[in-house]
């Protein structure tokens, strides 16, 4: 066995597999169904061995974001061996914006240290391997429109921003 791990499980937005290795979560896969986030992972899945103890962190992790903290992805673990530097730089960038705020692909090409790759930018977050932890859904057009989102698609794009929007400032939710 090479150390390849994965897990799958439901959350509120849909259904996430992670896969990961000792270095780190290699992937992040949220679907609306688990058929589609088996789909979603290809041959990553390929020899992994099921783990759910491994991922019990992240997993939980995941659920405290999903319940209202603000911060409670930010310490996990990636393994980005193989990532292009602009890619890691634009997705560095993305980690930055905070729960409830969106920022434009310029922003997003700018932070990664190439103002004009604006198109590169969008293609990093196409490619995104861990929605949610690399909050990309936060990243829109600069005429305000929400664009793609591969995690699940405009709805749970819009519903995990409308859900940060309502997480308040101490990083529980409102009401």
């Amino acid at each position: 066995m090479d150390g390849r791990r994965y897990y799958m499980f439901q959350c509120s937005v849909g259904w996430v597999v992670f896969l990961g290795s000792e270095k780190g979560l290699t992937r992040l896969s949220l679907k609306p169904t688990p058929e589609e986030a088996i789909e979603d992972t290809g041959q990553d899945l390929d020899e992994a061995t099921l783990d759910a103890s491994w991922f019990q962190p992240v997993q939980m992790c995941v659920e405290r974001y999903l319940e209202g903290d603000r911060r409670a992805l930010d310490g996990v673990v990636l393994d980005l061996e193989g990532t292009p530097p602009f890619f890691r730089a634009a997705w560095e960038a993305c980690r930055t914006i905070p729960a409830g705020e969106t920022r434009s692909y310029a922003w997003l090409a700018a932070e990664a240290g190439s103002p004009l790759a604006v198109r590169a930018a969008g293609q990093a977050m196409a490619r995104n391997r861990w929605p949610l932890i690399i909050p990309c859904h936060r990243v829109i057009g600069s005429d305000g429109v929400l664009g793609g989102y591969g995690a699940g698609g405009l709805r749970v794009k819009a519903k995990l921003l409308q859900m940060e929007q309502s997480f308040n400032p101490m990083g529980s939710p409102t009401g």
